[in-house]
């Protein structure tokens, strides 16, 4: 289990124009970033 305020590890993934984004890219231009984590139920 994450606890809260913890620091995410730095991850990249293509957007819906297929253009790679990396967290830590959008934190260093100051942005808000929220992560939400989807458990498949299949």
């Amino acid at each position: 289990m994450v606890k809260e305020n913890t620091k995410a590890a730095d991850f990249s993934l293509p957007n819906v124009n297929n253009s790679v984004i990396t967290l830590s890219e959008l934190i260093s231009k100051d942005q808000h970033v929220l992560l939400v984590f989807l458990r498949h139920l299949g």
